[in-house]
């Protein structure tokens, strides 16, 4: 079950909350995410499922973020992440930034009939955001999420934002590694300290 839960880890990475250097790092957003699960050929399962989340502008380099995603597969089996930590960005250029986070993560399966699963352990990404235009950004990241006996499992992301005006934007991501490939839009609601 630990590669389950590492799965689901892969719905909040669609959600990471770092922006170019002119948006703000303070947002709420929503997202919708369909999950394709492929252990091997052994195990294939689909999904789809919904995640909420923000972040909150500490200062020029710091900020907080947490999220929350559940995710209902084939075979009535539920999955819900919630995540929390703290990330740092620096400028690479005047439009890119260079971002890491480091964050708890914690993970359930609901198995109807049989019972759930639980572990907690932590994540960090590393990656770039880059404002290609004034209205979008684009963005790439890696992402370790280690469940400690549960197991441990890397993926990489991408995607975009078009940000409306200063307050609203919509995004699509992709996000994929060996076992899992998730493909997500999302709604976001910029606001100031």
């Amino acid at each position: 079950m630990s590669r389950y839960l590492i799965a689901v880890f892969a719905l909040c990475l669609a959600a990471a909350p770092v922006m170019a250097d002119d948006l703000s790092y303070s947002f709420v957003q929503a997202s919708y995410e369909t999950v394709d699960i492929d252990l091997d050929g052994d195990f294939d399962a689909d999904g789809d499922g919904f995640g909420f989340g923000g972040a909150f502008e500490l200062n020029e380099e710091f900020f907080l973020f947490a999220s929350y995603a559940k995710a209902d597969f084939d075979f009535n089996v539920d999955f819900t992440t919630l995540e929390a930590g703290i990330g740092w960005h620096t400028p690479l250029t005047d439009t890119t930034d260079f971002f890491a986070t480091l964050a708890y993560v914690d993970g359930e399966i609901d198995t109807n009939g049989f019972g759930s699963f639980d572990d907690s352990g932590f994540g960090a990404s590393i990656g770039v955001r880059s404002m290609v235009s004034e209205a979008v950004e684009l963005f790439g990241e890696i992402a370790y999420v280690d469940f400690g006996d549960g197991g441990d499992n890397t993926g990489i992301g991408g995607g975009f934002w078009y940000n409306f005006s200063e307050t609203f934007a919509a995004g699509l991501s992709l996000t994929t590694d060996d076992d899992v490939t998730s493909f997500g839009g999302s709604i976001r609601v910029y606001f100031d300290n």
